[in-house]
């Protein structure tokens, strides 16, 4: 079972792509000042993606109708539930930088290269998704196979 979903988000432009990057507030109570890419938790009777668009409104202001799943199933151990979380992992990607409109749960925002997420975020599967995404960007092929 599933609760929580990830977004990343990319500008690929001119044969480069980066990566959005979000800081946790100092007043969060899960990971204080980390980066990270777009997170959350799906709320009553609301599925996957319904909450992946809702996260990325809430947390960036942006909004698309241009999605993919990707093929990458993130996960952590809840020590709280003591359970194993799995983590639907969603993608949108843009074509020109966009100004990121911060919730009160984030306090700066970054457009990252490949080499730079290894030292913006210290959870692995946000580097593996920012990845998996990159892969597919230079596939159009696999981009297409994956849109929703």
């Amino acid at each position: 079972m599933f609760r929580t979903i990830q977004v990343h988000v990319a500008v690929a432009k001119e044969n480069e792509i980066r990566h959005s990057a979000l800081r946790r507030s100092e007043s969060c109570k899960l990971f204080p000042t980390m980066w990270q890419t777009i997170t959350g938790t799906l709320e009553l009777n609301e599925n996957a993606f319904d909450a992946a668009k809702r996260e990325l409104k809430e947390e960036s202001g942006l909004s698309t109708d241009v999605w993919y799943k990707l093929p990458f199933l993130g996960g952590f151990y809840d020590i709280k539930r003591d359970t194993i979380e799995s983590v639907p992992t969603f993608a949108v990607v843009y074509e020109d930088f966009r100004d990121i409109i911060l919730s009160e749960e984030h306090t700066e925002y970054n457009w990252l290269k490949n080499s730079e997420l290894e030292d913006f975020f210290p959870i692995p599967d946000h580097i593996n998704g920012a990845l998996q995404l990159e892969k597919m960007l230079r596939n159009p092929e696999q981009l297409r196979i994956f849109s929703l």
